[in-house]
């Protein structure tokens, strides 16, 4: 299950070794042990040109994801090629710093939140959604799940208004 991290952000890091292993984690759990995907950390300059060059939206994003290809794998690849998923760190730790002061949860950072962007991310290259109340709800299901013992926050009373026109 190789995961490929690349931080291109200039000043702020994440540990990408514990994040590949989240993210191998989550596809362990999720039955996808052929996957492959690869996640860029960027800042907000460059998540917004890419969703003004990708998805026609004139701003800024938290997460963007892009999936290799629709709809199930084909049968003995070796390799499951799920797609990429984008990340700006800038808009991460404001939502972390956010969300830390609005729950009051001190502990709540930078890491937690790319790992729920991620765990989000990776969950829209495998198809799931949140369009509709009933997809969102099975999505939201699934992150809570992958995202146990990784943060005590309640990553769903956040207000997302912003990703959700986002996308």
């Amino acid at each position: 299950m190789p995961v490929l991290l690349d931080n291109r952000h200039r000043q702020l890091k994440v540990d990408q070794r514990q994040l590949a292993t989240h993210l191998r984690k989550c596809l362990a759990t999720l039955g996808r042990h052929r996957a492959e995907l690869s996640v860029s950390l960027v800042d907000d300059e460059e998540i917004h040109q890419l969703n003004k060059q990708f998805r026609a939206v004139d701003s800024v994003t938290d997460v963007l994801s892009f999936a290799m290809e629709e709809g199930e794998s084909l049968p003995g690849m070796p390799v499951e090629l799920l797609g990429d998923v984008v990340i700006s760190l800038d808009t991460a730790l404001r939502q972390a710093q956010e969300l830390a002061s609005q729950q009051q949860l001190p502990d709540y950072a930078l890491r937690q939140e790319v790992w729920f962007l991620a765990t989000h991310g990776l969950l829209h290259l495998l198809g799931f959604d949140h369009q509709s109340p009933d997809e969102a709800e099975e999505m939201e299901g699934l992150e809570r799940k992958l995202m146990e013992g990784v943060s005590t926050a309640d990553l769903h009373g956040y207000d997302r208004t912003a990703h959700a026109k986002a996308g």
